[in-house]
């Protein structure tokens, strides 16, 4: 994929290895090491304060970093250390929003400045691209990090719960699978939901093949759309079935019967407690909680919606 050059001189470790850290744009070659950390990154953290695993195999860290890698839309830089990669970041400017991560970095290697060179990275390259709104998710648990983003310009903007979805009992008679016929109403729900247009994301994650749905309004308009995975998104609207927040619930368990359970989790933003208690007594889990953080102009997102991990 194209890569713009970096938009500062490499920086190095705060301890000074015996040679500086270097951040490289991210080559196929890379995707392998990558994989591995990404898994072993996210399962030591994890592991030790006891919650289930967001990447539980070298398999799913190779899923996700060879799409983050390969995506015209995204653009990464990997942390190269005395000749060996020891950790990777990524940024996305799919839609007027732009996302960050995944961020990982070497568990034997970490708080040796690492994480902060690639954050800078991060933010230097959305201002160089003249990105005005940056987002992200940060592990609530991890005080570090949010220490560290909060340092580097990010605000905290919201709590949400990572929850696995509980399938229906049986499909939803108005939920169907999503066409690229509809992305002109993904466009059309997501900016009255998340303030923003999210399709071409959208058409993107569908074009890969993700599990992703439409909710018809009795008219056979969409009202309400979700792609599965955590790097998915949903929004809904009223309809004469229910509000957007029945609706948003309604595709949530239809799409946790169609996709095995680690593609069936979701985001809930704890600011939306109508949205949270309603998927509570739905039977949704929660699973832990993260931090929303932004980066420049912020504007709370309008209507009912499942963010996506990054933004």
């Amino acid at each position: 994929m194209p890569h713009a050059p970096l938009a500062a001189p490499e920086p190095a470790l705060a301890d000074a290895s015996t040679t500086p850290l270097r951040l490289v744009p991210v080559a196929p070659d890379h995707i392998p090491d990558l994989a591995r950390i990404c898994h072993e990154a996210f399962s030591a953290l994890h592991d030790r304060h006891a919650v289930p695993r967001d990447i539980p195999d070298v398999e799913t860290g190779h899923l996700i970093i060879g799409m983050t890698a390969t995506r015209p839309d995204y653009t990464g830089v990997a942390a190269i250390l005395d000749g060996r990669i020891v950790g990777s970041n990524f940024l996305t400017f799919a839609d007027e929003v732009a996302g960050v991560g995944p961020i990982t970095v070497d568990p034997a290697l970490q708080s040796k400045g690492i994480g902060r060179a690639l954050m800078q990275w991060a933010v230097d390259e959305a201002r160089r691209r003249g990105i005005r709104r940056t987002r992200l998710f940060q592990e609530a648990l991890n005080t570090t990090s949010l220490s560290l983003y909060t340092d580097l310009g990010f605000d905290w903007r919201d709590s949400s719960a990572l929850m696995q979805a509980s399938p229906a009992p049986e499909d939803h008679p108005r939920v169907r699978p999503m066409t690229r016929a509809d992305l002109p109403d993904v466009d059309r729900i997501s900016r009255a939901t998340f303030g923003h247009s999210r399709v071409n994301d959208a058409a993107v994650l569908l074009e890969a093949g993700l599990p992703a749905f439409i909710l018809e309004a009795a008219d056979a308009r969409p009202a309400g759309y979700l792609i599965a995975t955590l790097f998915g998104h949903a929004g809904a609207l009223p309809t004469d079935a229910g509000d957007g927040t029945e609706n948003l619930l309604a595709l949530a368990a239809h799409a946790a019967r169609q996709a095995p359970p680690p593609m069936a989790r979701f985001i809930c933003p704890l600011s939306r407690q109508d949205l949270f208690r309603a998927a509570l007594a739905r039977g949704h889990r929660t699973i832990k909680v993260l931090s929303s953080m932004s980066l420049g102009e912020y504007t709370p997102p309008p209507g009912p919606h499942f963010p996506s991990i990054q933004c």
